[in-house]
């Protein structure tokens, strides 16, 4: 078990924990010290919009939709869909990945926010003997993803979050959709990940070490999950992936409160740590274990950089860590013998 940080950045709250992390000797983190001012993050965000737009414009009117959304239900990508419809005037399918541990919270509101907006919606359901065993194996081999996803991501949800990639863009090429949107958050992924052209064919190249990994780990059964069907009329096509939320200048509470004309609510029935999914707790009080920090850390120290989050309020997000009574009904859910977490 990791031991907790000794020492958090003066500005974002990163901790000494995260690796790479440096601090000056006034505590500010090596990151904080090259991030432009709250000001010219303001710009660079209103120019990503005026990008968007015209990559939005040029996509506009393919058939049978513009976009394909990944609905989760959570209040990110809700808005992320209430955003492209109302304010882009998009035609949107959501897609929502069921992945056995939704909360009917979050079933209430994908129906809520599809209905109110006149989407289209499609629940797709993995087979839940893989994902319980895709979920167990994240838990318990760090050496499943990169080493890098620690900074923005529990084990357990970087491989949802793969699963989840990879189901919208087969489904992008099945039906010929242009663009996919998420609904991730700055510190989520990188500044690049608001706007990425992506052609199949290199994909199937650049995926093939993770597919190969997860195979060996899975068995053959995970190519369902994690390969690109891609033929000679695909390999060159190009699908680009959006993630709106990272141009727009918005915090939860703004978030919130657009979503409640929709009939949105808050569910209670997540947790403590997310507005969607409740194996997230899991991966959240595994993550700190092991490696001693929240793993929402990054995405909370962009929104205070940004200036859409208290000091306050980003100190209450990383205390929430969940105790082991919390997730052990989760833990035994997935098959995680008592001595593995």
């Amino acid at each position: 078990m990791s031991a907790g940080p000794a020492m958090r950045c003066t500005r974002c709250l990163l901790p000494d924990t995260m690796p790479g992390l440096r601090f000056d000797a006034a505590g500010l983190c090596n990151i904080c010290q090259q991030c432009p001012s709250v000001e010219a993050l303001a710009d660079d965000r209103a120019r990503l919009r005026a990008e968007l737009r015209a990559v939005i414009d040029a996509c506009r009117g393919a058939k049978p939709f513009d976009v394909i959304v990944a609905l989760s239900g959570g209040k990110d990508s809700s808005y992320t869909l209430m955003h492209l419809v109302k304010d882009l005037g998009l035609r949107c399918l959501a897609i929502t990945i069921n992945n056995g541990f939704l909360s009917d919270g979050a079933f209430a509101n994908c129906n809520a926010v599809c209905s109110a907006l006149g989407v289209d919606h499609v629940m797709y359901t993995p087979n839940r003997a893989f994902t319980e065993r895709l979920y167990r194996s994240s838990a318990m081999d760090p050496g499943l993803h990169a080493p890098s996803a620690i900074k923005r991501a529990s084990a357990i949800c970087s491989s949802c979050i793969n699963l989840i990639n990879t189901h919208m863009l087969q489904q992008a090429m099945a039906l010929r959709v242009p663009l996919v949107a998420g609904g991730y958050l700055g510190g989520q992924v990188p500044r690049q990940g608001a706007m990425m052209v992506i052609r199949p064919g290199q994909q199937v190249q650049r995926r093939a070490a993770m597919l190969k990994v997860m195979v060996s780990r899975m068995g053959e059964d995970a190519r369902a999950y994690f390969d690109l069907p891609v033929d000679t009329h695909q390999a060159q096509r190009e699908i680009t992936v959006i993630n709106p939320m990272l141009s727009l200048d918005l915090s939860e509470q703004d978030i919130l409160a657009a979503l409640t004309p929709l009939g949105w609510v808050y569910p209670a029935d997540t947790g403590k740590t997310s507005s969607n999914c409740r194996l997230n707790d899991l991966g959240v009080y595994l993550h700190a274990r092991r490696h001693g920090f929240h793993p929402y850390a990054m995405e909370i120290a962009e929104q205070l950089r940004q200036g859409v989050m208290t000091r306050e309020q980003a100190i209450a997000k990383l205390d929430a860590i969940p105790s082991r009574n919390d997730v052990s009904w989760l833990a035994e859910r997935i098959g995680l013998a008592p001595d593995a977490f």
